[in-house]
């Protein structure tokens, strides 16, 4: 599963990034994206944790400050292996 973390200075690095989340998160890998301007890079990082857990993570996370500035965690919409902890009759099915 993939989550989108912004609000990075531009020294944040592949391994500064991966260092503070694996606090929260099974951090599978983390790619650094430059392009825009110089002090706002960010990460996508590949996680193996389940949707809940990530989704509660962001949550915990919403409002934290690195230096400065917000961060933000973004969980994008379209994934292929998000799996969840919930067996699917445990889930409501809104018509």
């Amino acid at each position: 599963m993939q989550v989108i973390l912004t609000g990075l200075h531009e020294d944040a690095s592949e391994t500064s990034v991966e260092e503070e989340l694996t606090r929260f998160f099974q951090v599978k890998q983390v790619e650094m994206i430059r392009q825009g301007e110089a002090d706002n890079p960010w990460a996508v990082i590949e996680v193996a944790d389940s949707y809940e857990h990530v989704w509660n993570v962001c949550n915990q996370l919403r409002g934290v400050f690195h230096r400065g500035k917000a961060i933000h965690l973004y969980i994008p919409l379209h994934q292929e292996d998000i799996y969840h902890d919930l067996e699917p009759h445990q889930r409501i099915d809104i018509a």
